[in-house]
C-alpha cells in the first residue's frame, strides 16, 4: 500500500491487530492488515507474502525514486511502444518497472550478479514454487559450516556464523545445480535470495568498498521468495556483455527504446560491488586488501568509468538500433570530490547526441546517493530523449 492505511476502528479490533503487528514484526498497521487480508484471500494465499521485491537492494545510483519521472517523460515525448531494452540494468529496478505483458523487455549488465537477479525476477523460464519454498525453508534452518566466504568475509562484512551460513547455503545451490536437481531459473532465484538477504544485514554504507569498524553485527538472516508471481516475463530476454556489443552479438533486430544509465564517474562497480559479484560467480577467486576484493575483478571494469568515456558513449548509439534512445544522467559535473565527477560532460552529451538524431531534454531535481564526502547544490536528473535518425 502506497499510503499508511487510516481508518477509524473499534478497540476490541484495535488490540487483535496490535497482537498480529508484533507477531509478526511489522512496523504498521497497513502492513498488518495487507498481511490479514492476504490470509483470507483465496486469490492472494496462493504465494507467498513476505517477499523480496527487485528494489530491496541496496544499490549506488539506483533509479528506484525516478521511475516515475522516467515513465511520465517516456509517456509525453515518445508514447506507445513494444520493446524497451534497459541496457546497464543494474539490479534490475528500471527494467522491471516497464516490464509489461505487452512489451518486450531486454536486459543487460556487465556484472554477473546482476544477469543471475535480472534472470531471477524477469525471465520466463518456469520455476518449480514448491521446491523453492523447501529449499528456503531448508536454508534457513541451516548450519554453516567453515568455508570460502567465511575465511574471506567473516568479522568483516558480517559475522563469523553468518558468513559460514552464507558460504555454506551458496554451496549447496551450486551442488544441486550441478546435480540437475534445480533448473538455471531456480539456481537464479535462490542466488538472487541469498544476495537480498546478505544485503539487508551487511556490516556496510551500501556498498562493499568497505566495511564499518568495530560495528555491532546484525545476524537476522532469512531468505525469502522473490516477487515473480505474475505473468508479465514473456519473450523477455536477458544478457550479461558489453553493452557497446550488445547489438552487434546479441540483438539481431531493431527495438522501440533503448534506455541508458551507464556508470558516471571514475568509481567501479566491480570494485563497489566486489563481494556481491564473487558470491554470484562462486568461482573462489584470490582476495586482496582489507575489504578482500578479487584479484581479477578489473576484467569487468568499465570503460565509461575512464577518461575516454564520451567516445565509449559515442560508439554506443551508433551501434544500437532503435527508433529512441534514453540516457538517465546525473548533472554532476566537477561538483563533488574527484572519484565523483562525470566523467562525460553535458556539453559533449548534447554534441554525440545531436549528431545521432532529434534531441529532447527533461529534468527533475535530486539528491544522488552520497557517502558524505560530496555537497552537492542544484543536482538535477536530466533525461536525454534522442530520435535516432539511422539506427532504427
Amino acid at each position: 500500500m502506497k499510503n499508511e492505511l487510516k481508518i477509524t476502528i473499534d478497540d476490541l479490533y484495535l488490540k487483535h491487530l496490535d497482537t498480529n503487528m508484533q507477531k509478526n514484526n511489522f512496523a504498521s498497521y497497513s502492513k498488518t492488515v495487507e498481511k490479514l487480508i492476504h490470509d483470507s484471500t483465496d486469490e492472494l494465499k496462493k504465494t507467498p507474502f513476505d517477499k523480496f521485491s527487485i528494489h530491496n537492494r541496496r544499490y549506488m545510483g539506483s533509479k528506484t525514486k525516478l521511475l516515475e519521472f522516467i515513465s511520465k517523460t517516456i509517456d509525453n515525448e515518445i508514447g506507445e511502444y513494444s520493446s524497451f531494452v534497459d541496457i546497464f540494468s543494474g539490479t534490475g529496478v528500471v527494467g522491471n518497472y516497464f516490464n509489461k505483458s505487452n512489451v518486450k523487455t531486454i536486459t543487460n549488465d556487465l556484472l554477473y550478479s546482476n544477469y543471475i537477479s535480472n534472470y531471477a525476477f524477469l525471465s520466463d523460464e518456469s520455476f518449480d514454487f514448491n521446491k523453492i519454498d523447501s529449499i528456503i525453508s531448508e536454508f534457513n534452518s541451516i548450519k554453516g559450516r567453515e568455508n570460502y566466504f567465511s575465511k574471506c568475509f567473516g568479522d568483516k562484512f558480517f559475522s563469523n556464523s553468518t558468513a559460514k551460513k552464507i558460504g555454506t547455503i551458496r554451496e549447496s545451490i551450486e551442488k544441486s545445480y550441478k546435480k540437475d536437481e534445480i533448473n538455471f531459473r531456480e539456481r537464479a532465484i535462490l542466488i538472487t535470495s541469498l544476495i537480498y538477504a546478505s544485503d539487508k544485514i551487511a556490516n556496510t554504507c551500501g556498498h562493499y568498498d568497505a566495511y564499518r569498524e568495530n560495528a555491532e553485527f546484525k545476524d537476522e538472516f532469512f531468505l525469502k521468495h522473490l516477487d515473480i508471481f505474475h505473468d508479465k516475463n514473456k519473450a523477455n530476454e536477458i544478457y550479461n556483455t558489453d553493452s557497446n556489443i550488445l547489438f552487434d552479438n546479441e540483438i539481431e533486430h531493431s527495438v522501440d527504446i533503448v534506455y541508458a544509465d551507464p556508470p558516471y564517474n571514475s568509481r567501479q562497480y566491480s570494485s563497489l560491488y566486489h563481494l556481491v559479484e564473487n558470491l554470484a560467480r562462486w568461482e573462489k577467486p584470490e582476495v586482496e586488501g582489507k575489504a578482500s576484493k578479487m584479484k581479477n575483478r578489473k576484467e569487468k571494469n568499465s570503460k565509461y568509468c575512464s577518461k575516454n568515456a564520451i567516445d565509449t558513449f559515442d560508439e554506443l548509439l551508433s551501434n544500437v538500433k532503435a527508433k529512441y534512445f534514453i540516457l538517465s544522467y546525473f548533472n554532476m559535473g566537477d561538483k563533488g570530490n574527484d572519484r565523483s565527477n562525470a566523467r562525460m560532460k553535458e556539453e559533449d552529451i548534447i554534441r554525440v547526441m545531436n549528431n545521432k538524431g532529434n534531441l529532447t531534454i527533461r529534468e527533475m531535481e535530486h539528491q544522488p546517493f552520497s557517502t558524505g564526502k560530496s555537497k552537492i547544490d542544484n543536482h538535477k536528473e536530466l533525461l536525454f530523449i534522442c530520435e535516432l535518425k539511422n539506427n532504427a
